[in-house]
């Protein structure tokens, strides 16, 4: 998500590099690459990799090869700039965008792992960067006693097979618990032991971040089109219910929705659209 807005931001944008690099060892290469949804997502997901694998050279950072229309035909990587740009970075050149060669800002500092939002941080360092940590961490911050693998896999941005290879082995190391109902397999943790066993008074809450992120993306990229400026209201009450059918079923997993419950050819439909949207982003 954060390279999506820091699009619109160079500043943000380089900054967010640069945390990314000086924590790199926090990063689940993986797991991004999961949480990319569309070719748009791919296509940034690996320029980035491609710049850590620039200036820090090991195995698992680097890009994945873009399309070859795409690293031919490149567009401007900051949406809002309009400076010519002599030297473009390779990393991102080969993804298909535009954007200045930059060096990290040397800003950066390693998360605290003591606050409750760099849980899952602490975890990747405990469990490994992987599908162990991520599964354990919505295990025990959910606000359910149970979840099936399914469930589990999309919160944690896994597949069902590598999850249930994860929690498998997790159940026969005795960290956590499992039973069968049918043909789904219920998973549980001991939160008071692993609560204790972490020294924490009290685990996080659990927010499904990647499906409300997804959603997010979309509604930026929606908004950033310039083909929808010239468009009647009408057309854009339209063309915004088609994005609010396309993006809800992530928002309602997430816990938010983007319905207005007025049909679009209402009159007063954009004008809720654009405050549920506002809405959306104090959530």
């Amino acid at each position: 998500m954060s390279m999506e807005v820091g699009r619109e931001e160079p500043r943000l944008f380089e900054e967010v590099l640069d945390w990314l690099l000086t924590n790199e060892r926090l990063i689940s290469v993986q797991r991004l690459r999961n949480l990319a949804i569309d070719d748009a997502d791919r296509a940034l997901v690996e320029a980035v990799l491609g710049w850590m694998g620039q200036k820090r050279r090991r195995p698992r950072l680097g890009a994945k090869a873009a399309p070859a229309e795409r690293e031919n035909a490149p567009q401007p990587f900051f949406r809002n700039s309009r400076l010519p740009i002599v030297e473009p970075d390779p990393a991102f050149l080969a993804q298909g965008f535009l954007k200045p060669l930059s060096e990290p800002t040397g800003k950066s500092q390693s998360p605290d792992l003591r606050l409750p939002i760099n849980f899952a941080f602490r975890l990747r360092l405990l469990l490994g960067i992987g599908v162990r940590a991520e599964a354990v961490r919505v295990l025990l911050t959910a606000e359910t006693p149970w979840m099936e693998v399914q469930a589990l896999a999309r919160s944690t941005a896994y597949t069902k097979r590598n999850v249930q290879e994860a929690v498998g082995a997790l159940r026969e190391a005795g960290a956590l618990g499992s039973w069968e109902l049918g043909n789904e397999q219920r998973l549980e943790v001991s939160r008071q032991h692993w609560a204790d066993f972490l020294a924490l008074g009290s685990l996080p809450q659990h927010r499904d971040w990647p499906q409300r992120f997804t959603a997010y993306r979309k509604i930026l990229r929606w908004l950033a089109d310039p083909t929808k400026q010239n468009l009647s209201k009408y057309m854009l009450s339209s063309e915004a219910q088609s994005l609010v059918e396309e993006v809800d079923l992530d928002l309602r997993f997430s816990g938010a929705t983007l319905e207005t419950g007025i049909p679009p050819s209402d009159p007063s439909y954009w004008e809720n659209f654009a405050q549920r949207v506002r809405e959306l982003s104090l959530l």
